[in-house]
């Protein structure tokens, strides 16, 4: 059986302590500020992010994909927010000149990019590093996160659209029968899921400025997408059937809403990075508070 204190060397610590430490260390960091200074970036690199996803969608021969995007992201925001979002990307998807695309999508990249950087500064704080890094490699680190949550984004919703075809497709060119296409069908259930924990580990492993593992980053990711689905859903299911911020803030309520949401999202991806850091510096194997790199232990107060 899968063991947390022998797979992570935490020796006598107790679950209880563990969690206790990472109450601790939200409060003591103040990731609830974190959170909603993020949301103010992220909603500022929302629609330039679905400018540059709507422009990857079409080089892809794959019809109605953003139509299906959208049905899926309704799932999972409340209405209002959904209405301002699908009114916004429509016109982007829509109204594309193509003299000034590129120039769009390179001034979309870059905005999403700056909101990741926003990441990387509290990542830093939450590991209690300065970050060393040039200019120039945290941006680029950025821009290949943005891209590659796109893709991973867009991978997902093709299989998940196309999956059971797909599977089709490889059994009957391949000669593997239809127990490859059940088994194909059943392994692709899970598939949104774990994209999204990949996409959730990528952003632990690059944005800190310490050497990771991804013996570190797994604790937290897998604790992050569970939550953040479910809490995405409880919150939709509140505000389309109890909330009335568009009666009481009128048009201004979607903004609302989606603030909301983003600060609900971005709250949980740090208490997911606070988890990774406590169960490493808690560990014999992991780095101690300040350590970029695992190496000689410092101080005396450790907690080994």
């Amino acid at each position: 059986m899968f063991s947390l204190h022998r797979f992570f060397r935490l020796g006598s610590i107790s679950y209880w302590e563990l969690v206790k430490r990472v109450y601790q260390k939200i409060m003591d960091d103040d990731c609830q500020s974190y959170a909603a200074a993020t949301a103010y970036y992220f909603l500022f690199a929302l629609f330039p992010f679905f400018l540059f996803l709507t422009t990857l969608m079409g080089y892809l021969p794959v019809p109605d994909l953003l139509a299906n995007a959208l049905d899926y992201t309704q799932k999972i925001l409340p209405k209002q927010a959904f209405d301002m979002l699908e009114d916004n990307v429509l016109k982007l998807f829509t109204n594309k000149k193509t003299g000034l695309l590129s120039l769009g999508v390179l001034l979309a990249l870059w905005s999403a990019s700056s909101a990741v950087i926003s990441v990387m500064n509290v990542m830093n704080r939450l590991y209690q590093v300065k970050e060393g890094r040039p200019f120039w490699k945290v941006r680029l680190i950025a821009f290949f996160l943005v891209i590659a949550l796109s893709l991973l984004f867009l991978l997902s919703l093709i299989l998940v659209m196309f999956g059971p075809r797909i599977g089709g497709l490889i059994a009957k060119f391949a000669h593997l029968g239809p127990l490859f296409e059940r088994t194909w069908n059943i392994l692709s259930i899970p598939v949104i899921p774990l994209m999204l924990i990949l996409a959730v580990a990528l952003i632990y492993f690059f944005t800190p400025d310490v050497k990771q593992k991804w013996r570190w980053i797994t604790p937290g990711s897998v604790f992050a997408i569970p939550c953040w689905i479910f809490t995405s859903l409880a919150f939709s299911f509140y505000i389309n059937n109890f909330g009335s911020y568009d009666k009481t803030y009128g048009s201004i309520g979607a903004v609302i809403v989606m603030l909301l949401w983003l600060y609900i999202s971005g709250f949980i991806i740090f208490v997911g990075a606070v988890i990774n850091a406590v169960i490493e510096h808690a560990s014999v194997r992991g780095k101690e508070p300040g350590e970029k790199v695992e190496g000689e232990r410092k101080g005396s107060g450790s907690l080994r």
